[in-house]
């Protein structure tokens, strides 16, 4: 829809319909997306690697210079600061008990908000934070 309505899309353009239009699509309920499954995450990566050529000048350019000069960031750090993020909120909101298996502070050095990670059976739960 972009490419259609646009014929020529500068890098300040690119940034603003990009941050309104497509990675709002592409973050949404971004825990539950990228929970383990590659297939999906290499598919929504191809949205961005798609979307970063239509800049001009950029279309022949490698991916990673072509998010430099963007200043946008790769799917894979998107999706880890989309975890801290949540895991903060959790903590912050009193929530953390629920989802997590939060290990008490014995010692002095320790802080409270140190989650302990637990062996999994299944391939779903492993990547679940």
């Amino acid at each position: 829809m972009i490419r259609r309505t646009f014929s020529r899309i500068t890098s300040t353009d690119f940034q603003t319909l990009y941050g309104a239009c497509v990675r709002t699509l592409l973050e949404y309920a971004n825990p539950v997306v990228y929970s383990g499954r590659t297939k999906d995450v290499i598919l929504i990566e191809r949205v961005q690697r798609a979307a970063t050529k239509m800049v001009a000048g950029l279309k022949s350019v490698d991916y990673e210079t072509r998010l430099a000069v963007l200043d946008l960031f790769p799917l894979e750090y998107r999706c880890l600061r989309g975890d801290l993020i949540l895991t903060y909120a959790l903590f912050e909101q009193g929530l953390a008990n629920r989802f997590f298996t939060v290990d008490p502070a014995n010692t002095r050095r320790e802080h409270g908000k140190k989650i302990l990670k637990l062996r999994a059976h299944t391939f779903i739960r492993q990547t679940f934070f």
